[in-house]
C-alpha cells in the first residue's frame, strides 16, 4: 500500500514510522524541516495528568505507556521517566492538588502524597516545610526533536522510504492525491495529515472543516519558554511549583515555564526583557545555589483543536474517503503511540475503540466550537 503522510512532527513521523514497519510504502511530505514546528518548541512533560473527559486520559495514558515500554527500549535517549514532583504553597494551587490527585488515584495512576524532606532527596529544589507535595513516579521528560530525528534517520535506509521537502497546495479525499508547490503529483492509496497548527489550512484545501483554537495573544495558542544555562543542576525530572515548572535539557540544562506570564506571549514580537528576568528570578527561588544563565525566551505555538481534544482518523465517512487526519495537543505524550495505533487501523481497517470520541467527522456540522481555556495555573497543560 502507498502511503502518503503530510507533516514531519513527532505525530507525522511517528505514522510514518509505524507504515513503514507495516509494510507500507511512504512517502513523507513536509513543508521546511523535520521537527521543525512545535516539536522543536515543546515542554514535552510525559503525563497523563490533568485530562478530561476520561476517554482523553485513557489515550494520554497509552501515550504514556508507549513512552516507557517502547520508546524508552529502542530509544533511551530521547526520554526520562524518573518522576514528577508538584509541590503547592498558595491556597488555590493546593486545592486543585489534591482535586487532581484524587482524580488520578481514583483511575489507578501512580499518585501519592510524600513529604518536603522526602522530596529534597528526589530533587535539588528548594521546597517549603509548609508546602503539600505530590509525587507522580511514572512521569518524566522526552526529547521529541532527537526522537523523530532518529526515526527519520532509520526510515531514510529503507528503499519503501522517501521524504520530500515541498510545501503541500492541493489534495483531494477520494483519489489520494496530493499537489506539491514544486509542481510535483503523488498519488496514494492513502493520505495522512499530520500538520499541526496548520490543520485548518491544509484540510480546507480537502474541503474538510477542521478548527484550531484561535492564533490570539492571550488566548491558548501562545506560550513562553525559557531556555537557561545551568551546570550541573542535579535535577532528574520534571518539577512544578506555585509559579514555575521546570524539567531537564540535558545535564547542564533546564527549560522553564511559567503559565500565568503566557497572556503576552506573541510570536511575531521579541520576548520583553521583563519576561526574561521574571524567569531568572523564579528560578533562582527555587535553585538559589545553581549557577544559572538565561540563553534565550521562545514563543512556543501549542497545538490545540478548537475543542481541546485529539482528532484521529478518516477525514469523513464516504466510502471512497482515502485522507486521515491527525492533530492533537499533548503530541508529544500521544504521537509515538497515536502513530501506531492509526497505523493499525489504516493496515487492518479494523476501528480502534478508544478513538470513538475523537473522530475529525465531529467537526462536520455546522454547530459552534466551545472555546478552549487557556492554561495558566500549574497543572493545567
Amino acid at each position: 500500500m502507498k502511503t502518503i503522510v503530510v507533516g514531519a512532527g513527532i505525530v507525522g513521523v511517528s505514522v510514518a514510522y509505524s507504515l513503514l514497519n507495516r509494510g507500507h510504502e511512504v512517502t513523507l511530505v513536509e513543508a521546511e524541516e523535520v521537527a521543525a514546528g512545535t516539536t522543536s518548541t515543546s515542554y514535552a512533560w510525559i503525563n497523563s495528568h490533568k485530562k478530561h473527559p476520561e476517554s482523553y486520559h485513557a489515550l494520554n495514558y497509552e501515550g504514556l505507556k508507549h513512552w516507557t515500554h517502547v520508546v524508552s527500549a529502542q530509544h533511551p535517549e530521547t526520554v526520562l521517566l524518573h518522576g514528577h514532583v508538584e509541590f503547592a504553597v498558595d491556597h488555590g494551587h493546593r486545592t486543585t492538588l489534591r482535586q487532581r490527585l484524587e482524580r488520578l488515584q481514583s483511575l489507578d495512576y501512580a499518585a501519592r502524597w510524600i513529604t518536603p524532606e522526602e522530596a529534597a532527596q528526589l530533587t535539588p529544589v528548594q521546597v517549603p516545610q509548609d508546602a503539600l507535595v505530590a509525587l507522580f513516579p511514572w512521569e518524566g521528560h522526552a526529547y521529541p526533536q532527537q526522537l523523530a530525528a532518529s526515526r527519520v534517520a532509520e526510515m531514510r535506509r529503507s528503499p519503501d522510504f522517501s521524504l520530500i521537502i515541498d510545501p503541500v497546495t492541493a489534495i483531494t479525499r477520494a483519489e489520494g492525491r496530493v499537489g506539491l508547490r514544486s509542481g510535483t503529483q503523488l498519488q496514494g492509496d492513502v493520505v495522512v495529515l499530520a500538520v499541526g497548527n496548520s490543520t485548518t489550512e491544509v484540510a480546507a484545501k480537502a474541503g474538510i472543516q477542521l478548527p484550531m483554537v484561535p492564533k490570539e495573544v492571550g488566548g491558548a495558542a501562545f506560550g513562553y519558554l525559557a531556555y537557561v544555562r545551568a551546570p550541573d543542576h542535579g535535577l532528574q525530572g520534571p518539577v512544578t511549583s506555585d509559579h514555575l515548572n521546570l524539567r531537564p535539557n540535558g545535564e547542564n540544562g533546564l527549560i522553564l515555564q511559567a503559565l500565568d506570564l503566557d497572556a503576552t506571549a506573541d510570536p511575531a514580537l521579541t520576548p520583553a526583557p521583563e519576561i526574561a528576568e521574571e524567569f531568572i528570578d523564579r528560578l533562582q527561588a527555587l535553585l538559589p545555589a545553581v549557577s544559572t544563565e538565561l540563553e534565550e525566551v521562545r514563543v512556543g505555538h501549542r497545538v490545540i483543536p478548537g475543542d481541546g481534544l485529539t482528532v484521529a482518523g478518516p477525514a469523513t465517512e464516504e466510502p471512497e474517503n482515502r485522507l486521515w487526519i491527525a492533530v492533537t495537543h499533548s503530541g508529544v505524550v500521544l504521537g509515538p503511540w497515536l502513530g501506531e495505533a492509526l497505523a493499525e487501523e489504516i493496515s487492518t481497517e479494523q476501528a480502534n475503540p478508544l478513538f470513538r470520541d475523537f473522530r475529525p467527522t465531529r467537526f462536520a456540522s455546522a454547530e459552534q466550537t466551545p472555546a478552549y481555556a487557556a492554561p495558566r495555573n500549574p497543572g493545567d497543560q
